[in-house]
C-alpha cells in the first residue's frame, strides 16, 4: 500500500498568506535597489557616490538584525512584521522632497533604513516558517518562499527602472509602498503564534543566546560553517562577476544586467522542482548535491571563456545555476529552522543572517584587494573552490542523515 503524499504546504492558508507577502516585499526591494542608484547617478554623474548608495544595503543589517532576533522571539511575530513593514512605507516619504544633489543625504538615510528594516523584517518571517507547517515539509515551503522571492526580483527590477523613467522619485514612492500596504494586510492576517513556554532571558543576555545555541548545537554549527563560506564566496562574486564579463567576455552592462537576470528565471525552475527533491533526498544529500553542482557549473562558467564569449551559451548556464542556488537555501534554512527550538528561531536566524552580511562584505574587500594582485580567472576558479569545500564540509559535519531530527527532538529547551 503506498502512503499517500501530504499537500503541498502553499494550499496552508498560512504559508500562502506569508508566500503572498513576501513577493510583495521583495518587489518593493528590488525596485528600491534598481531606482535609487540609478537616480544617484542621474542628479551627480558620480560612480562613487553610485556605488556608496548601493554599499549602504549592506551595512545596517549587521546592526539591526540581532535586534530584530531577540524582539521576535519576545513579540508576536505577525504583528512585528506589520510594524517593520508599516515603519518602511513611512520611511519612504522622505524622498518626496528630494530634487537635486543637495538633498542626497535623504536617500542615503532612507537605503540605509530600508536596508535594516527589510533584513529584519526576512529575519522574522524565516522564524515564521516552522510555526506554520510541519517540520518534514520545510524544505518545500522554504524553496516555496524562495521562488516568492525571485518572482519579486523579476517584478520589482523592471518596475523600478521603468517608474524611475517615467514618473520620477514621487512614482518610485508611490511603487513601493503600494505592495508594503498589501504586506501590512496580509501578515495581520497570519494566525498568532502561541506564547512561549520558556522564561526569556533579560534582553541584553537574550543578544547572545542565539550564538550560543549555534555553537553548541552540530547541526547548527555545520550551518553556520557553509553559510560563513557561502556568503565569502558571493561577496568575492559581486566585484569578480563584473570583471569576468567585461574582462574576459568582453561585455558591459546590458550584459551583466542579463546574466543576473536569468539566474531568477532559473531559481523559478529550481523552486518548482523541489518537492519532488525532497521527497527523493533527505536534508543533507540535498544541500551536498547541490553545492557540487553549482560548484561544477560556476567552474565551467568561468574556464568557458577561452573557448567561446557567446552570449547565449552563458545565459543558458547562469540559467541552470539558478536551480541549485534555490535549493541551497531552502536546505541551510531547513536545516536551522529544524535545529532549533521555537523560542529560538528569532535569534539564530538573525544570527545566521548577521553572520552571512558580515562574511558578504569581507568577500567584497576581499575580491577587491586581490583583483589587482592576481589573475581574475584564478579569484575565480578559488570563489568556485569555495562551494565544494561547503559541500565537504557540510557532509562531514552532519555525519547522520537522522542528527537534525535527533537534535530538535531532544534538546533540552523546547517549546514546540
Amino acid at each position: 500500500m503506498t502512503r499517500r503524499e501530504a499537500p503541498h504546504p502553499l494550499r496552508r492558508r498560512a504559508l500562502f498568506l506569508l508566500w503572498i507577502a513576501s513577493f510583495c516585499t521583495e518587489v518593493t526591494r528590488w525596485a528600491l535597489l534598481i531606482a535609487l542608484p540609478l537616480y544617484a547617478l542621474s542628479i551627480t554623474r558620480s560612480a562613487l557616490i553610485t556605488s556608496t548608495v548601493a554599499m549602504l544595503g549592506l551595512l545596517p543589517s549587521l546592526l539591526l538584525t540581532p535586534l530584530a532576533g531577540i524582539l521576535a522571539d519576545k513579540w508576536n511575530r505577525s504583528r512585528f512584521m506589520a510594524c517593520l513593514t508599516i515603519s518602511r512605507a513611512l520611511l519612504l516619504l522622505p524622498l518626496l522632497l528630494v530634487h537635486d544633489s543637495r538633498q542626497l543625504w535623504i536617500v542615503y538615510l532612507v537605503v540605509a533604513t530600508e536596508a535594516g528594516l527589510t533584513a529584519m523584517f526576512e529575519s522574522v518571517k524565516n522564524a515564521m516558517v516552522p510555526s506554520v507547517v510541519e517540520a518534514d515539509q520545510l524544505i518545500t515551503a522554504n524553496a516555496s518562499i524562495s521562488l516568492s522571492s525571485n518572482l519579486g526580483r523579476l517584478a520589482g527590477s523592471p518596475l523600478g527602472g521603468f517608474v524611475l523613467a517615467w514618473t520620477g522619485i514621487p512614482g518610485i514612492v508611490a511603487a513601493a509602498v503600494t505592495p508594503l500596504i498589501i504586506t501590512v494586510l496580509l501578515v495581520l492576517a497570519l494566525p498568532r503564534a502561541r506564547a512561549n513556554a520558556v522564561t526569556q532571558p533579560a534582553f541584553w543576555r537574550g543578544a547572545s543566546a542565539g550564538l550560543q545555541l549555534i555553537r553548541h548545537t552540530p547541526a547548527l554549527r555545520a550551518v553556520a560553517v557553509v553559510l560563513g563560506l557561502l556568503a565569502l564566496a558571493q561577496g568575492m562574486f559581486v566585484i569578480l562577476f563584473l570583471l569576468f564579463v567585461t574582462d574576459l567576455l568582453g561585455g558591459g552592462e546590458p550584459e551583466a544586467g542579463l546574466l543576473r537576470g536569468v539566474q531568477a528565471v532559473g531559481g523559478l525552475l529550481g523552486g518548482a522542482l523541489t518537492a519532488h527533491l525532497a521527497r527523493k533526498l533527505d536534508m543533507r544529500r540535498l544541500m551536498t548535491y547541490s553545492l557540487l553542482t553549482f560548484g561544477l557549473l560556476s567552474l565551467v562558467i568561468w574556464n568557458s571563456a577561452s573557448i567561446t564569449t557567446a552570449m547565449w551559451f552563458y545565459a543558458g548556464f547562469f540559467t541552470l545555476s539558478g536551480a541549485p542556488s534555490v535549493w541551497i537555501m531552502a536546505a541551510w534554512l531547513s536545516a536551522a529552522q529544524q535545529a532549533t527550538p521555537h523560542e529560538f528561531q528569532g535569534r539564530v536566524m538573525s544570527a545566521l543572517f548577521a553572520l552571512s552580511d558580515g562574511l558578504q562584505a569581507a568577500g567584497l574587500m576581499l575580491a577587491g584587494a586581490l583583483a589587482s594582485l592576481l589573475p581574475t580567472l584564478a579569484l575565480l576558479n578559488g570563489q568556485a573552490l569555495l562551494f565544494f569545500l561547503a559541500a565537504a564540509l557540510f557532509w562531514r559535519m552532519l555525519a547522520t542523515p537522522t542528527s537534525l531530527r535527533r537534535e530538535r527532538s531532544t534538546h533540552p529547551i523546547n517549546a514546540e
